[in-house]
């Protein structure tokens, strides 16, 4: 991964996220909140999200990020407790505290880890 890279998921609020549809298999294209720890990015939404039924039909995609393009690939998590938190706090870092309150971990929330497998094209 390039230093322009790591910054840019470093420094920007949302990524645009893009999944196969699970039935046209159509790229299906989505804004969303993230953090990234180094290895992956983070991400978190409802059960019924059209983008992790997606993912949950073929854990392949496509994230942009400004000028970059990479390929990810949702990873299993075995306590989803566990990683909400996880995943809350690096957002607290990322975005603040007044911006991300205690409703993102109420039940139903899904915490979604993708981890980056090539380079930017």
């Amino acid at each position: 991964m390039t230093d322009e890279l790591a910054d840019a998921l470093r420094a920007t609020d949302e990524l645009e996220l893009i999944t196969a549809g699970r039935r046209s298999s159509r790229p299906h294209s989505v804004r969303v909140w993230f953090a990234y720890d180094g290895e992956s990015l983070w991400l978190r939404t409802d059960r019924d999200a059209d983008w992790l039924r997606n993912l949950d039909r073929d854990p392949r995609a496509t994230v942009r990020v400004g000028a970059h393009e990479i390929a990810v690939r949702r990873e299993p998590i075995t306590d989803e407790a566990a990683a909400l938190r996880e995943l809350i706090e690096l957002w607290r870092t990322k975005y603040g505290q007044e911006w991300v309150a205690d409703w993102y971990v109420e039940r139903g929330r899904v915490p979604v880890r993708l981890r980056l497998v090539k380079e930017d094209r």
